[in-house]
């Protein structure tokens, strides 16, 4: 893998604070809990007259694009999202935002830790809901089992909480619907959809050589890191991307053979990529199916092709909107903006050999292909 940027990365000083912080939320729940108790019964009489309106997610693999979509619809002002400072105190959407907005926490610029040019601040929305799901859902990332949630399963207590939470970050940025991004949530969209019925689902995927360099690159970067950082896998754990470095585990879809033998090809030179192409199939597949079998499924999702997005970006924002119900004439400067710079990455480029690069084709090529690839 040929990459234009060299790996090395400073860790904010910000950022061991942060980790104390969410530590010690993390391992004292009940406090945690508590503080969201009372949040909620401060904000009660505002959070019984909203209505939680057409959800949009943003999903699909890890570095499929979901980010770069999710920095792009977080510039609707009709959207709230989590940011980075919610990672610190995640169960206090409203007051902690406020106190951070006061004392102006970690504002100044920096490249995020996966190095791959995308620069964030305290404001900058980021994927922080799955700490909410593994306290509320067990072996959710226990390879060993199923992680499928479905409409056959139910969580009150999760869904009374995952509401009140979303209406709070709601009513803390002033905006009248939430997004987030999860990849996670590729196993779980049609849970969602009973919780949401009118739920938009994005379902980010992109060409899967680039795709499968890009998750290479990924890994490696973040094993170097965990060198130089010992207390980046716990943080990781704790939040829950457990996508790269050396807890890296997969998403088990229900074929908990096939990820014991993604792993056992990931464990030699020879078939590493290899690997990754059975799971990059057995996600996209897993959806597919999904898609092809739950109507209403299908009709909530748009399936959004990361290289067209930067190959015609007017027209696949054009679809987006559409397809997310989103006023578009408060986007126009936004759209603007990404027409003129979105561009598929130049700081790697793929440097697969003539049988990895056969042994990708032949492996992904009928999920692909159902993609329109």
């Amino acid at each position: 893998m040929k990459s234009k940027n060299n790996d090395s990365i400073k860790f904010p000083l910000m950022g061991y604070a942060g980790y104390g912080i969410t530590k010690f939320f993390n391992s004292f729940k009940s406090i945690s809990l508590l503080f969201d108790r009372i949040e909620t019964m401060f904000l009660f009489n505002d959070i019984k007259k909203l209505d939680i309106d057409r959800p949009i997610y943003i999903t699909g693999l890890a570095r499929a694009g979901t980010t770069i979509i999710l920095e792009m619809l977080n510039k609707h002002p009709d959207l709230a999202s989590h940011k980075y400072k919610n990672i610190l105190m995640p169960y206090l959407p409203d007051w902690f935002s406020q106190m951070a907005d006061r004392f102006n926490f970690y504002t100044k610029p920096f490249e995020r830790l996966h190095r791959d040019g995308i620069i964030v601040t305290s404001e900058s929305p980021e994927a922080v809901e799955e700490i909410f799901w593994q306290k509320f859902f067990n072996n959710l990332h226990n390879e060993k089992v199923s992680n499928i949630i479905s409409r056959n399963d139910s969580n009150a207590k999760f869904e009374k909480f995952y509401l009140n939470h979303i209406k709070k970050l709601i009513i803390n940025q002033k905006c009248s619907r939430y997004l987030a991004k999860n990849n996670y949530l590729v196993s779980r969209l049609d849970y969602m959809l009973k919780i949401f019925p009118d739920s938009k689902f994005l379902l980010i995927i992109r060409n899967p050589i680039e795709h499968i360099a890009s998750l290479i690159k990924q890994t490696k970067l973040f094993i170097k890191l965990e060198q130089k950082i010992p207390l980046l896998p716990d943080w990781l754990k704790i939040v829950g991307h457990n996508e790269f470095g050396r807890n890296q585990m997969c998403i088990n879809l229900g074929n908990t053979e096939l990820i014991n033998e993604i792993h056992k090809l990931w464990r030699s030179k020879n078939t590493y990529v290899k690997g990754w192409a059975y799971y990059w199939t057995s996600i996209y597949d897993f959806i597919a199916k999904q898609l092809e079998t739950i109507k209403k499924l299908k009709k909530a999702t748009l399936i959004v092709k990361y290289d067209e997005l930067c190959e015609t970006p007017a027209i696949i924002i054009d679809k987006i909107f559409e397809h997310t119900e989103l006023p578009a004439e408060k986007f126009e400067n936004a759209k603007k903006y990404y027409i003129e710079n979105l561009h598929k990455p130049t700081y790697y480029t793929p440097d697969f050999s003539k049988q990895e690069l056969s042994d990708i084709c032949k492996i992904t090529e009928g999920t692909a292909s159902r993609f329109g690839y």
